[in-house]
């Protein structure tokens, strides 16, 4: 019953991307709209597209692969060689690097793949937000998340809800296969609807309220601590733009100790799931803990985290010092461990080694310096407490290891970048004129 609801909101939603990118809509924005609309809707029959169907790819690695590879064709080569993504590079250049070291040939690809996914959507929005300004950009994007949203929606209604993998309590994802990836989209949802300019859509802080209820729903407790930070500058900024100078300081004061109350209600209602967040922060040295020591209490801290990290960060410890420098080579740990880290920092350590959780931070630093620079200063400080909740959502888990994830933050970059980088930069790296022209079009 489920599917069939699925199938016809996919279609409904397809016709909506179609009359969004035939009107007025840059070929950027339209590939970008289409790319995340096509990963959305493969996700959602997770049990066709999740299995391996050609030579070991799913129907979802394959639409990454043909988005990825379309992407290159499409955006131009002076996007590929800003400075600004110098970091970028030395971050891929160790992941490579540690893979042919350790002859783990298909986890390096499998991996670059997803990051070249990443840079084609960050490119397209950067090229949008050129084009036709961020708020148009963003405008028409919202459009590549009616279905998820919509089945969301429905699932709670007809009572759809999924035990989540982790405790078995309620989590409401409108069909799709796993609670982490879907949060990432309601996160970007989110996102995307808070970079909106005030009064551009209708009823916008109500739909932007309706997300945060909706990613609560979802019940996956990283993604409801990155969106935090976001939403509480959303609701001061939203607030401090309609008040007078002589107004701001009483009213704000009232509004923060609204926000701090609404924090300490949402806390105590779900103090449950976010129990364990307490114990670990007082015991963090459990973290480098042998995993032989742990006792049967402590195995289940943060639903088992805590013990899958000490069995990473025990294996590299005591590694060789070629697999402590580079690790052990991109998705080496299938095969070695029974899940994945759940965990970025952790992963990248274990896979990369020193050199490439060094890149990783340096790659993650230099983005939000970047944000801090953007001019906009209510832009700057959304786009850089967004970052900083991401980073805190990779503790405890590895958004950067599935699309979804990946797309959000290739929608964070795309902002950053196009708004931390002059024109005169972009030009300056176009070597022929083809390109030069491209690229002037959206510039």
């Amino acid at each position: 019953m489920f599917e069939a609801i699925k199938l016809l909101v996919g279609v409904v939603s397809l016709i909506m991307v179609y009359r969004t990118i035939t009107g007025n809509c840059n070929k950027y924005l339209a590939f970008a709209i289409c790319a995340i609309w096509l990963r959305y809707f493969l996700s959602a029959f997770h049990t066709i597209t999740y299995p391996s169907l050609v030579a070991g790819f799913s129907i979802n690695a394959l639409g990454s692969i043909g988005v990825a590879g379309l992407g290159l064709l499409l955006i131009p080569t002076a996007v590929f060689t800003l400075k600004k993504l110098f970091p970028f590079y030395v971050f891929f250049t160790a992941i490579a690097v540690s893979g042919f070291v350790n002859m783990q040939i298909p986890g390096t690809i499998n991996v670059l793949v997803k990051w070249c996914y990443f840079l084609v959507l960050a490119g397209a929005l950067f090229l949008s937000i050129r084009s036709q300004g961020q708020n148009e950009t963003f405008k028409k994007l919202l459009v590549a998340f009616v279905m998820p949203v919509t089945l969301q929606i429905l699932s709670i209604l007809l009572g759809q809800a999924k035990a989540a993998e982790a405790d078995g309590s309620t989590s409401y994802i409108g069909g799709y296969n796993h609670e982490a990836a879907f949060s990432m989209i309601i996160v970007s949802f989110v996102f995307v609807v808070g970079l909106t300019e005030r009064n551009s859509i209708r009823f916008r802080t109500s739909l932007f309220t309706l997300s945060i209820f909706l990613l609560v729903l979802v019940n996956y407790r990283t993604a409801i601590l990155t969106i935090l930070p976001i939403a509480a500058v959303f609701y001061f900024t939203l607030v401090e733009q309609r008040l007078k100078p002589s107004q701001k300081a009483p009213v704000l004061t009232i509004v923060i100790m609204f926000l701090v109350t609404a924090f300490m209600l949402l806390s105590f209602t779900m103090r449950e799931r976010f129990a364990d967040v307490g114990l670990l922060v007082s015991n963090l040295d459990i973290i480098f803990k042998a995993p032989i020591y742990f006792s049967e209490s402590e195995k289940d801290i943060m639903s088992a985290r805590v013990f899958i990290w000490s069995q990473y960060i025990d294996a590299f410890a005591n590694a060789n010092l070629l697999n402590q420098l580079v690790g052990f080579g991109p998705d080496s740990w299938k095969g070695v461990f029974a899940k994945y880290a759940h965990n970025t920092y952790v992963s990248n350590l274990y896979e990369y080694g020193i050199l490439g959780f060094t890149a990783f931070i340096f790659m993650c630093v230099n983005c939000l310096l970047q944000a801090l620079k953007i001019a906009n200063k209510g832009l700057s400080k959304i786009v850089a407490f967004s970052i900083v909740g991401f980073l805190i959502m990779n503790m405890a888990t590895m958004p950067l290891w599935n699309i979804e994830g990946l797309v959000f933050f290739a929608i964070l970059i795309g902002v950053v970048f196009s708004t931390a980088t002059s024109k005169k930069t972009v030009l300056s790296k176009v070597n022929d004129r083809k390109a030069n022209h491209e690229v002037r079009e959206v510039i």
